[in-house]
């Protein structure tokens, strides 16, 4: 007779502790596996710069009017700015290359990790580090923002021409490029880059993105 001790109860009979422990123990396994699948089904898109394909100006494209451009931004007030290229030749208006923007509860943290109260301010600078790949940086690096109020960042690839995938025409498949186009981040050189969830905006041919924090950006597909 096998003793109660070595049994567990449950409605409508009775298990040994050892079935009770290996069902357990198969649970588990079924459980970690699944959350793996979780885990892989969300994990952020990334990749190295050898395997993504960043946009190109064309060769004819203008210069921008700066590379360089720095401003305050203060906790409670909206701020922002945008770099755009010099008119083309024999015209008026030019296209823009970048326009950011943040609200007035966007900043959260500085690169310290401490908390930026109302009414303090943080010199932020943009830097474009190729303007013929529209990579463009960030900095403070490390500065947040919060997740009620993020930071908007629109890249415009108007100068990019239609040709996007360089093959030598215009066709379907650059079409299918700008639908694949979003803005990645990466932290420094030697990091993978990182896709963000990024709108196409066509007619105006620019790519939106919602930003948490600073880095470096680049649009690509």
């Amino acid at each position: 007779m096998r003793d109660r001790a070595d049994t567990f109860s449950f409605p409508g009979g009775t298990m040994p502790f050892s079935s009770l422990r290996r069902t357990v123990s198969c649970a588990g396994v079924l459980l970690l596996a699944a959350c793996g699948a979780a885990s892989d089904s969300t994990a952020p898109d990334q990749r190295a710069t050898s395997d993504l394909r960043l946009l190109t100006l064309t060769l004819d494209a203008p210069p921008l009017v700066t590379t360089t451009k720095s401003f305050y931004a203060v906790r409670g007030r909206n701020a922002g700015v945008d770099l755009w290229y010099r008119p083309r030749l024999g015209q008026r208006d030019s296209t823009k290359f970048l326009e950011f923007r943040m609200g007035g509860a966007t900043l959260d943290r500085r690169p310290d990790g401490s908390a930026i109260a109302e009414g303090d301010s943080v010199l932020i600078t943009v830097i474009v580090t190729d303007p013929t790949r529209l990579m463009v940086e960030f900095q403070p690096s490390g500065l947040t923002f919060s997740s009620k109020d993020p930071a908007k960042l629109k890249m415009f690839f108007g100068e990019c021409g239609d040709d996007l995938n360089r093959d030598g025409k215009v066709d379907g498949s650059d079409d299918s490029v700008a639908q694949q186009l979003s803005i990645w981040r990466r932290e420094s050189l030697d990091q993978p880059w990182f896709k963000l969830s990024s709108a196409v905006v066509k007619e105006n041919k620019e790519v939106d993105a919602e930003l948490g924090g600073f880095t470096g950006y680049a649009i690509a597909y």
